[in-house]
C-alpha cells in the first residue's frame, strides 16, 4: 500500500479514507520509504494482524476427553476383526472414547441439548464408573415394556431411540441390528433392561 503498484503515493493517503479511519493514514504514513526502521515497523504490525486473524477465525479444539498416557499406549485392533466384547477393558476403554463418544454425544445432544449437555461414560453407563464398572445392560436407564412402549414414553423419543440411536451404535460397534430376522441382534435390550427386572 505503500506505493506498490501506484495506488498510493509514499506516505500519502486522500483525505476521504483518512477520515473513515484515523489509524489508517497513521499506519500508512509510516511507509516511509526513506525510513526503513518505518517500513520495519508496519511489516510487524503486519504480521501481528495476521497472527491475529488466523488465531481468531481458526477452527475450535475438539472437545473430547484428552487421552491419559495409558490410553495412548493402547492399540485398537480393527473392529471388523475383532468384537467389541473380545477386546480387554483398556481397549474397551479406549474404543468408548475414541470412537463411541464422538458420534454419540451430537446425536444425543443434537435430540436434546439441555438433558445431555453434560454427555458422557456416565450416560449410558451410569454413576458406577466412577468405580471402573460399565456393565450392559444398566437397569438405571429407563426401563422398557413393549407392550405399553408407547403410553409411557414420547413418540419422538422412541423413534430417535429405533432410527437413530440403536442403528448408530450397532454400527459403530460392527453388530447387526436385532429384527425379527435376527433376534438376537443388537437392539434396545442391549442398553435398557425389561420392567420388573
Amino acid at each position: 500500500m505503500c506505493g506498490v503498484g501506484g495506488h498510493l503515493a509514499p506516505g500519502r493517503i486522500p483525505a476521504r479514507r483518512a477520515e473513515k479511519s484515523p489509524h489508517l493514514e497513521r499506519v500508512l504514513g509510516a511507509c516511509n520509504p526513506a525510513d526503513p526502521s518505518a517500513i520495519l515497523a508496519a511489516m510487524k504490525l503486519l504480521v501481528v494482524a495476521a497472527l491475529l486473524t488466523a488465531a481468531c477465525g481458526s477452527k475450535p479444539s475438539p472437545t473430547t476427553t484428552p487421552k491419559t498416557d495409558d490410553e495412548a499406549a493402547v492399540v485398537l485392533p480393527d473392529i471388523n476383526e475383532v468384537p467389541f466384547d473380545k477386546l480387554d477393558q483398556k481397549q474397551k476403554i479406549a474404543f468408548m472414547k475414541q470412537k463411541v463418544v464422538p458420534q454419540m454425544k451430537p446425536l444425543f445432544q443434537n435430540h436434546d441439548a439441555k438433558d445431555f449437555a453434560e454427555f458422557g461414560c456416565k450416560t449410558c453407563h451410569g454413576d458406577d464408573v466412577k468405580d471402573g464398572h460399565f456393565d450392559m445392560p444398566n437397569p438405571k436407564l429407563p426401563k422398557l415394556n413393549f407392550k405399553d412402549h408407547n403410553s409411557k414414553y414420547e413418540k419422538a423419543d422412541l423413534e430417535w431411540m429405533g432410527k437413530e440411536v440403536m442403528p448408530t451404535m450397532g454400527k459403530i460397534l460392527n453388530l447387526p441390528l436385532h429384527s425379527e430376522e435376527n433376534p438376537k441382534g443388537f437392539g434396545c435390550l442391549a442398553c435398557h433392561t425389561l420392567e420388573g427386572q
